[in-house]
């Protein structure tokens, strides 16, 4: 029965060792996915960071195009505003 015993602990002892090993390894594993979320997530955000500032700049331009245009033709562009304001009023005016 010694023997037995013997072999049992040692059996124990080796089930322990592998499963303090496999704790380590899941504890490894997961460090390395957490870092790569980390790495994943703040590519994206510099992704939508640089589309933003892209669009940014072209709603810029846009706006001073719009800007320039009504300096340049101050009578046309309060003609064009009210006919829009007209038409949306009877757009909406009527849905009720």
């Amino acid at each position: 029965m010694n023997g037995k015993d013997d072999t049992m602990t040692q059996d124990i002892q080796a089930l322990r060792n592998e499963l303090g090993q496999l704790r380590n390894d899941l504890s490894s594993m997961a460090g390395s996915v957490k870092n790569l979320a980390g790495n994943v997530g703040s590519d994206a955000f510099d992704r939508v960071r640089a589309t933003a500032d892209k669009v940014r700049a072209r709603a810029e331009t846009a706006a001073d195009d719009v800007s320039e245009s009504i300096e340049k033709r101050p009578l046309l562009s309060i003609v064009i505003a009210f006919v829009i304001g007209l038409l949306l009023g009877a757009l909406f005016g009527r849905q009720r």
